[in-house]
């Protein structure tokens, strides 16, 4: 009986392994970077605001509401800020520039009515 020598490796299944976790990186990282609904910023030619830790209100090119990537309506905006202390809860905007203005107009009446002091409407420079 003749024994078997491992004189070589087969890589190939390796790099097949290796393709597909390329593949599945590069498909999750754009949903890290832009959240899981998709928005076109506003631009602007200076930078002034800034992405910080808070409560993320984003509104969708379709008008859709999201507090912190859940779906709401604008009702339920006014039980969820309830929790969250003025002076001290960041509140970050991320407004579709192709949406209606009217869920935006209400959500900083009632940012302004309730004396939300940290409030950024999140922009995108031009290049």
């Amino acid at each position: 009986m003749r024994e078997k020598s491992f004189d070589s490796i087969n890589v190939v299944p390796f790099i097949d392994i290796m393709l597909v976790l390329l593949t599945i990186v590069l498909a999750t990282a754009t949903f890290i970077q832009t959240g899981a609904i998709p928005v076109k910023l506003p631009e602007t030619s200076s930078s002034t605001s800034q992405q910080v830790e808070g409560v993320v209100v984003t509104i969708s090119k379709d008008s859709k509401i999201y507090v912190n990537n859940k779906q709401v309506n604008i009702n339920e905006i006014a039980a969820i800020l309830k929790e969250h202390d003025p002076k001290n809860t960041f509140i970050t905007i991320w407004a579709d520039k192709q949406a209606a203005i009217q869920p935006l107009a209400e959500l900083m009446g009632y940012l302004k009515e309730h004396k939300f002091e940290k409030v950024n409407l999140q922009i995108e420079v031009k290049k």
